[in-house]
């Protein structure tokens, strides 16, 4: 089979595969790092939400040098603590929009008093804004499409040297 057959066989066939496809969606990542506790220390990072929706809040040690004993989190707001404590694991709340403050904190003793702790706090909105994959997968492939379509037409470029015989 010809190329110029199987590229448009292929984007319809592809595009047809789309259209039963979903809508997708993602949350936004309001914190991802990691902290060194030497000895007993704490954190606290802060983070706004414009809109009501699910806090995931992830907290674990990394094992690097000496482990993390006790480690704990918890989130507020400027008028007190919302939810419960935490531990090592993942955490989900509802939360309205406004500014809140993560805390964790542990103890690192061992040999050289030092521990990791990594934090992640990513936020999913109630009302989710979706993008329809079948219509931006049509508009990638008409695009690809068009380009593998104009350089076909184009024609042979010469050299521009001439031969003598």
């Amino acid at each position: 089979m010809k190329l110029r057959r199987l590229l448009p066989t292929s984007i319809l066939l592809l595009g047809a595969w789309a259209l039963s496809a979903g809508a997708a969606s993602a949350d936004t990542l309001l914190y991802d790092g990691l902290s060194v506790i030497s000895g007993e220390q704490s954190a606290v990072q802060s983070f706004s939400v414009a809109t009501p929706g699910t806090l995931t809040v992830t907290l674990s040690d990394i094992p690097w040098l000496d482990i993390v004993t006790g480690l704990s989190g918890f989130l507020t707001t400027a008028t007190g603590p919302i939810g419960t404590s935490f531990g090592p694991g993942t955490e989900s709340i509802d939360v309205a929009a406004g500014t809140y403050y993560a805390h964790w904190f542990g103890d690192a003793n061992g040999t050289y008093n030092l521990g990791v702790v990594g934090l992640k706090i990513s936020f999913l909105p109630n009302t989710v804004t979706t993008v329809s994959l079948p219509t931006s997968l049509v508009l990638m492939l008409s695009g690809l499409g068009i380009l593998f379509g104009w350089q076909s037409r184009r024609p042979p470029q010469s050299s521009g040297l001439l031969t003598t015989g």
